[in-house]
């Protein structure tokens, strides 16, 4: 305890059974989703439905810039370029009918393969809470320019299948999302928090994520054309063979993927 509340015995035994109690209730915290006082919140609603995701991410010295493509069918498509005291690269990587992953990249980031996909797909999840966190009723009541806002005591859980996100309280976002063309969304968003450890400790340290991009809800999920180069991909089969085809949809052919109606 600081030496200063020693002075004061009736200060330091109040200054004391508040710590305790602070710390009492850092520690029931869990990053488990579950309900209130202690469960993490895993958020879910019509904010995740989106079809296309451009957005640059910024943690201190840390940038990012991802791009991802929910395409029809089971298609996925990633852009990623990263930036960071430790590595700087780029790589793009595509999920074939849920099956196939083509990869073109510099081999300068630490991921290959399907990995590459976490770091998109979380940044996606981030973005996708938060929104749902402040605007619970989605995207089709934005009508205009509108305040993202919310506070929070629980931890925030973000997961995918290969990484997650835990934001520890007090935690604050504030930020703006404004309607575009077409069923898009400019958003700017900066979330405010300490880190969550796994066992539901909190870090000292505040730290900050800032979140600037678009987000698309089109009224029909684009198709990755059949043109799409994939000379030059390292395309993985389950299993670990390598394939080779000059286009997406030969790939497509292959799988015997039906052309679109």
């Amino acid at each position: 305890m600081d030496v200063r509340l020693r002075r004061v015995a009736v200060a330091a035994l109040a200054c004391s059974a508040a710590f305790a109690a602070h710390a009492a209730h850092a520690a029931a915290l869990s990053v488990e989703c579950g309900p209130p006082p202690s469960g993490a919140m895993c958020l879910d609603g019509p904010w995740f439905e989106f079809a296309t995701l451009t957005v640059d991410v910024t943690q201190g010295e840390a940038r990012s810039r991802y791009g991802l493509t929910v395409a029809s069918g089971r298609d996925l498509l990633a852009t990623i370029e990263e930036a960071n005291p430790n590595y700087r690269g780029r790589a793009e990587v595509l999920l074939i009918d849920g099956s196939l992953v083509a990869e073109k990249s510099d081999r300068s980031l630490p991921s290959a393969g399907a990995d590459l996909l976490n770091d998109p797909l979380l940044a996606a999840q981030e973005v996708a809470s938060l929104l749902q966190l402040a605007l619970p009723r989605g995207p089709r009541k934005v009508t205009k320019a509108t305040p993202v806002r919310a506070a929070g005591t629980r931890i925030l859980a973000m997961n995918t299948p290969g990484m997650s996100s835990y934001f520890g309280p007090p935690w604050t976002l504030e930020g703006s999302i404004a309607p575009r063309a077409k069923g898009a969304f400019a958003f700017e968003l900066k979330l405010t928090y300490r880190i969550a450890r796994p066992d539901g400790t909190l870090t000292d340290r505040e730290h900050a994520h800032r979140y600037t991009g678009r987000v698309g809800y089109p009224a029909r999920r684009p198709r990755l054309p059949d043109s799409t180069p994939l000379a030059g991909w390292r395309i993985e089969a389950p299993g670990g063979a390598l394939l080779e085809f000059p286009t997406l949809g030969a790939a497509r052919r292959t799988l015997g993927v039906a052309p679109p109606r």
